[in-house]
């Protein structure tokens, strides 16, 4: 399910392509976009240099469009929602009971 923040055209690039923890720090940091432009020396594009996502300074650009997705690092674009081939159970309940029990 989206999040209504997410429907607007700003994020419609990045929606299923990147985390939803990343396009919460997006949100976040959008917001500080007015701070940023009006004093960018005391800002230091924080977001950039941590967590490798765009920083105020750099969404100032997009607020008319959207974010490209290539602004977004590739740690944050690998989602996998596909069989990881978690190991099966090799001991069951029963065994563990009697282990338990002696």
């Amino acid at each position: 399910m989206v999040g209504h923040v997410f429907k607007v055209t700003l994020y419609k690039k990045l929606l299923c392509m990147v985390s939803r923890y990343a396009l919460n720090e997006i949100v976040v940091e959008y917001e500080s976009v007015p701070y940023a432009c009006k004093n960018p020396s005391r800002y230091g594009c924080v977001m950039r240099t941590t967590n490798d996502l765009p920083c105020a300074c750099e969404l100032s650009k997009y607020v008319v469009g959207f974010i490209p997705l290539e602004t977004i690092h590739i740690f944050w674009r690998r989602l996998s929602f596909s069989y990881q081939g978690l190991c099966e159970a090799k001991v069951t309940i029963t065994e563990e009971k009697k282990t338990i029990s002696k």
